[in-house]
C-alpha cells in the first residue's frame, strides 16, 4: 500500500526530538521501523510525521556495570546477541534465537519493541523478570516507570504523545533465566505464547521465582509472585506443575488467527514448566535445555 505524504525529520539530539514532537501533533519516533513501516504500509497506522532517532548515538548504547545492564531504546536485537548480557542472562540468548530472522534482528530495535506494545512481543517477558525499569524523556525532564506497569492495553502503553523511550535498564548477571515460545512455524515466528522465567535456589529450595507470560493476554504481563507460592518450596517437576496451574488463573488470552484461547491455555501451562525446567538446569549446570 502506498504511504501518503507526512512530515519526516532527522533530529540530531534528544532534545531536538522532543521538539519535534512537540511541533508534530501524533508524530511518531521511527527507530527500526520493522513494526512501524508494516503497519503504515498495510494502513494500519497513519502518523502525520515520523521523528527518526537515526543519528541519536545515546540511545544505541548497551553497557553492563556490576549487576546493572542498561539498553538505549535503539539497542537492536543483534547487539543484544552479540553482547556480554546473553552470556550473563541465557533468557536473552533464548529470546533473540526466537525471535524473527537475523536481517530483522539487525534492525528491530528494544524500543520499537516495548513501544509497539504488541501483546505478542518477545522482549518484554526476559526484561520483566530481570526487574526492568524504563527511563521516558519530555521536554520538562525524565521519569522512570517499571516495565510491568509500562503497558496499559493492546498498544497501548503510558508514554505521551510528547515523549519519548530512552532506556531500559535491568539486572545483567542472572544465570537462571529462560525464554520458551511457541509459534505456528520454528522460524521467524509471531508467538502464539512466549514464557520467560528468572529463578533462584537456596540449596534446593526456591528463594525467588519469577514468570512472565506474552501472548496470552491483552498485554505482556509478570505473574505476581506472591500467587505463584513459590518461595521457599523444594525445586522440582511437582512445584512447576503446580507453579504453572497458578500462572494460569493471571492470564487472559484470546481466540484469533493464531490460535484459540484454549490451545493458549495449553501452551501456557507447558511453557512455564518448560521454563521453570530450563532455569533449574542452568542453575545446576546441566545442559542448556
Amino acid at each position: 500500500m502506498y504511504i501518503p505524504p507526512l512530515e519526516y525529520t532527522s533530529p540530531a539530539t534528544i532534545a531536538e526530538a522532543l521538539k519535534a514532537l512537540e511541533n508534530t501533533k501524533g508524530a511518531t519516533p521511527l527507530a527500526g521501523g520493522t513494526d512501524l513501516v508494516v503497519m503504515m504500509k498495510e494502513g494500519r497506522a497513519a502518523p502525520p510525521g515520523l521523528v527518526s532517532l537515526r543519528h541519536l548515538d545515546e540511545l544505541k548504547a548497551l553497557t553492563i556495570e556490576g549487576d546493572k545492564c542498561t539498553l538505549g531504546a535503539s539497542v537492536t536485537v543483534s547487539q543484544i546477541e552479540k553482547s556480554k548480557l546473553s552470556k550473563m542472562n541465557p533468557g536473552f540468548a533464548d529470546m533473540v534465537r526466537n525471535m524473527a530472522s537475523p536481517p530483522i534482528r539487525n534492525r528491530a530495535t528494544v524500543g520499537g519493541n516495548l513501544c509497539t506494545a504488541a501483546a505478542c512481543a518477545d522482549i518484554p517477558p526476559i526484561l520483566m523478570v530481570n526487574d526492568a525499569q524504563v527511563t521516558i524523556a519530555s521536554s520538562t525532564g525524565e521519569r522512570s516507570v517499571p516495565l510491568v506497569d509500562f503497558f496499559t492495553g493492546p498498544r497501548q502503553t503510558q508514554l505521551n504523545s510528547d515523549e519519548l523511550l530512552l532506556r531500559v535498564s535491568c539486572r545483567a548477571n542472572n544465570k537462571g533465566t529462560s525464554y520458551i515460545k511457541f509459534g505456528p512455524r520454528k522460524v521467524v515466528n509471531i508467538a502464539i505464547v512466549g514464557v520467560a522465567c528468572a529463578l533462584e535456589l537456596d540449596g534446593d529450595n526456591v528463594s525467588s521465582l519469577k514468570v512472565a507470560v506474552t501472548a496470552a493476554s491483552p498485554t505482556p504481563i509478570l505473574m505476581d509472585t506472591d500467587t505463584l507460592q513459590a518461595s521457599g518450596e523444594v525445586a522440582n517437576a511437582e512445584l512447576w506443575g503446580r507453579v504453572a496451574q497458578l500462572a494460569l488463573k493471571q492470564l487472559a488470552p484470546i481466540s484469533d488467527i493464531r490460535a484459540s484461547a484454549e490451545y493458549r491455555m495449553e501452551l501456557a501451562q507447558v511453557g512455564v514448566i518448560r521454563a521453570c525446567e530450563t532455569a533449574f538446569a542452568r542453575l545446576k549446570g546441566g545442559a542448556d535445555a
